[in-house]
């Protein structure tokens, strides 16, 4: 190979060299760091509103005239026959909602569930307001269901001309009843509060019509109606008993 030409290889090997060396190293992308994964929120199922439970009917005011005091109540129904509820000291008027759901179905009777204003104003005198109040809006026909205090509130109006008949669930220290409308009166046998004796004797002392009925408890009143053995039985009683009232008139 002559000279000329080996320089000319020598040349152009440098030239290669050189611009091997200028280009540009190659370049790593760097690697994405994985987005990090968001658990999903545990679903939470949407609560359930309840509302609690109340007698339902129309909110009314009673006036006790001789005091110049007021107090609420609650009518349900619309019937052309009263029925006052009347319980004794300090119990909530929840304890009637079995009874008026049972009766519910009679279109004939208008009830109202009270509380008494205190312990100092006798449940005489707002037994008889409801009384009156009823009266003052024409019913002529009433059935006064009394428990404890509440059925001895009840015998004071026996002898009003609009009574036409009681039912008694357990009754202390009360009248004997002799009018001449139908009463039912009934007691647990071991009743907590008052001994069903007290129960039985005001039955004996009272003029007919009448019934007596004892149930295996050991509740007082309206708390009968709880009674998962007894309940039943006892809300159908006085259903029975209510309703052959207002169907004998």
């Amino acid at each position: 190979m002559s000279h000329r030409i080996r320089f000319t290889w020598f040349v152009l090997l440098i030239v290669g060299l050189l611009a091997a060396c200028a280009a540009p190293a190659p370049t790593l992308s760097p690697t994405s760091a994985p987005a990090p994964t968001t658990q999903p929120e545990p679903t939470q199922p949407a609560p359930t509103l309840t509302s609690a439970p109340s007698i339902p009917g129309e909110q009314v005011v009673i006036s006790v005239e001789e005091d110049n005091e007021t107090f609420n109540a609650t009518v349900t129904g619309n019937g052309e026959i009263g029925v006052i509820l009347a319980d004794s000291f300090g119990y909530n008027t929840l304890r009637w909602l079995p009874l008026i759901d049972a009766l519910d179905g009679n279109e004939h009777l208008r009830m109202v569930t009270f509380a008494y204003r205190n312990e100092d104003a006798t449940p005489n005198q707002d037994t008889r307001a409801v009384f009156d109040y009823l009266r003052a809006e024409g019913i002529d026909k009433i059935i006064c269901i009394g428990a404890g205090y509440g059925s001895r509130a009840c015998g004071y109006l026996q002898n009003e001309p609009e009574i036409i008949g009681m039912v008694m669930i357990t009754i202390d220290q009360p009248p004997k009843i002799e009018g001449d409308f139908p009463k039912l009166f009934l007691t647990a046998d071991t009743d907590s509060i008052t001994p069903a004796a007290v129960t039985q004797r005001v039955y004996e002392q009272s003029s007919e019509p009448k019934s007596f009925k004892s149930y295996v408890a050991g509740v007082h009143g309206p708390a009968l109606f709880a009674k998962a053995d007894v309940g039943p039985q006892v809300l159908a009683d006085i259903t029975d008993f209510v309703n052959g009232i207002v169907n004998g008139q």
